[in-house]
């Protein structure tokens, strides 16, 4: 192959610098974005080890081979390191670091000691080729429906990559005597693919980054920031869609209205962020009792409205009453001294109590208002006495 091995490396170099920039650009701009800044940092690191090679022969062996290998390794660790953060997960990788360690061992041993272009090739290879496997993996796995496309996508270039180290590496043994930048066929497409990689999987990266945060615009839409449970909006499109399921196929469900008793007072003796701390407590508390396909939303700053499909008044007083008693038992530890903590609730069913979202909201109050009236720290169903 008529290329010249120096001037694909620089390729490789300038690729890896743009997009780095690109990358680093975009996460200042984009407030919110988790891995692509750090994508980007990772490829300005591949950028200078790429770039130590492409020095060879103007600056000593030993920073050319030994330690531009080793910000590559690096470079790729830290790839790894902004998938994991795109995924929630712990940014450390002490594994991904001990192979770095490994590789520049190895490196200068096959350099200094035991001079061995064909084992320095190979021991590369191996170690990209796991950095790449483990990359593979951190993309894996379940993904919101909205992502998978952007996940998977990246998830193939790595573990295209990852097969064409392999093969680098095997095809290393069968080379003859040689130099990095002496042209070849193998040389010219392992720096090949290294441009083509760096491109894709940055493309890859930012399509995850860009979906995700779409994802998460969508998602703050709906959900009250505080407390996480649906917002007002959103809970009441949940109510209308109740609404047109119950009508169509002749089924009953009901709204159960939770009050926490004395919030104000409790506001206003411990403080704004105790608050705050208090009603993300009910909502825990509140998600582990109710049943899975129960709607939880915050109605409003201290009432939050429970929507139970396919649930009759009976059953739904139970489900109110299993809350009020948990979030009674468990109060809240305030400076390390429980603080006692109850709510009141009302329960009204649809078509008994209600016809649409008016008429049932007015009858769950009534109820809630009735369990305040009684002494508080009860749940009270909705009925034509409390009309």
């Amino acid at each position: 192959m008529g290329l010249d091995t120096r001037t694909l490396i620089v390729t490789g170099v300038l690729s890896a610098t743009l997009l780095g920039a690109i990358s680093l650009l975009f996460a200042g701009m984009q407030s919110g974005t988790r891995a692509i800044g750090k994508w980007g940092a990772a490829m300005i690191v591949l950028a200078a080890g790429l770039t130590g090679l492409a020095l060879r022969g103007a600056i000593p062996d030993f920073l050319s081979v030994v330690i531009a290998n080793a910000f590559i390794l690096a470079a790729f660790v830290l790839a790894l390191r902004s998938l994991r953060v795109l995924r929630g997960a712990d940014s450390g990788d002490a594994l991904g670091w001990s192979l770095v360690a490994t590789g520049s061992v190895l490196l200068l041993t096959f350099f200094q000691y035991l001079p061995s272009y064909r084992m320095r090739v190979a021991v590369m290879s191996l170690l990209l080729g796991i950095l790449f496997v483990r990359s593979v993996l951190a993309v894996g796995g379940a993904v919101p429906a909205e992502c998978a496309r952007s996940f998977r996508f990246t998830q193939y270039v790595f573990g295209v990559m990852a097969a064409l180290m392999l093969a680098r590496g095997v095809g290393a043994i069968f080379e003859g005597r040689a130099d990095m930048l002496t042209p070849g066929v193998l040389r010219s497409a392992a720096y090949l693919m290294y441009a083509g990689f760096i491109t894709a999987a940055t493309l890859g990266v930012m399509w995850m980054e860009i979906q995700n945060l779409e994802l998460e615009l969508i998602r703050s839409a709906r959900i009250d920031a505080l407390t996480g449970v649906l917002n007002r909006g959103t809970f009441l499109e949940e109510f209308g869609r109740e609404v047109s399921r119950s009508e169509r196929e002749a089924t009953v469900f009901s709204l159960a209205i939770f009050d926490l008793d004395h919030f104000k007072r409790l506001n206003d003796r411990y403080g704004h962020p105790v608050g705050d701390q208090v009603l993300k407590s009910v909502v825990d508390t509140m998600r582990l009792t109710i049943r899975r396909h129960d709607l939880l939303g915050r109605y409003g700053g201290e009432e939050f409205a429970l929507l139970m499909p396919n649930t009759g008044k009976d059953t739904a007083l139970r489900v109110a009453e299993r809350i009020r008693r948990e979030i009674d038992l468990k109060g809240i530890e305030i400076g390390g001294k429980r603080v006692d903590l109850t709510v009141s609730g009302g329960v009204a069913t649809f078509q008994l109590d209600g016809h649409d979202w008016d008429s049932l909201l007015i009858a769950a109050d009534n109820a809630l208002y009735a369990a305040k009236n009684a002494g508080r720290n009860q749940i009270v169903a909705a009925g034509p006495a409390l009309v």
